[in-house]
């Protein structure tokens, strides 16, 4: 098995993170490097490296800053496209409010709950939409773009199925009455959302390690 190989070569990192380094993750990893049991093993060598620095697992909903706004930029919907996939909206012509590390953590962390809130997937699960309605060169910093491009496609393979560009009005509702059942427009209650994603933490045990976390630096 393509699995067992991986983890052989994984060798003492499978035991640092062995919530991150499931079947799950692996089987991901390898469909997207073309189930090569050497390039899938050299992606997670290097995103456990990244992981052990930016501690993704670590972010909750109240960790994120200014998040009442950010919220409104980048979300995960509360409803699924028409194949059953999670819809991750992204608003890049809503401008950040605050710096690009914390855009950046923002992003982890809605990707980091789609990956490790849905173990059980077999396939890509997210739809990402990215509204790019009224869209100019200053909306986004192409600096904070690249860096969210390279931590999807080298930290979060194989989870994003399928990127829409919506950029008219009339596109947009097309689209939407074809693969969203109907809703023409992108509207968020932040409060709803808010209590949704600290469900989503708990799910997946952030705030548990962040209880940790905290006990820990109480005593030092």
């Amino acid at each position: 098995m393509d699995e067992i190989q991986v983890r052989e070569l994984l060798g003492s990192l499978e035991a640092e993170m062995p919530a991150f380094l499931s079947d799950t993750t692996i089987r991901r990893f390898l469909r997207a490097r073309n189930w090569s049991t050497e390039q899938a093993t050299k992606s997670l060598k290097e995103t456990v490296k990244w992981r052990r620095q930016y501690r993704p697992e670590s972010i909750c909903w109240d960790d994120i800053a200014d998040k009442e706004y950010e919220g409104r930029r980048a979300y995960i919907a509360d409803y699924l496209d028409a194949k059953g996939r999670s819809i991750l909206i992204t608003k890049l012509t809503i401008k950040g409010r605050v710096s690009g590390k914390e855009q950046i953590k923002h992003f982890v962390y809605l990707l980091e709950s789609l990956a490790m809130n849905s173990a059980d997937e077999q396939e890509e699960h997210v739809t990402w939409l990215i509204d790019l309605r009224g869209w100019s060169i200053s909306s986004t910093p192409l600096s904070t773009s690249r860096e969210s491009m390279h931590i999807v496609q080298n930290y979060y393979p194989g989870i994003i199925a399928v990127a829409i560009l919506s950029n008219t009005p009339r596109i947009f509702e097309s689209f939407w009455k074809t693969a969203f059942g109907g809703r023409n427009s992108i509207t968020i209650d932040i409060d709803n959302y808010a209590e949704r994603m600290r469900r989503s933490d708990l799910a997946r045990g952030v705030l548990i390690i962040q209880t940790d976390i905290n006990l820990i630096s109480r005593h030092h």
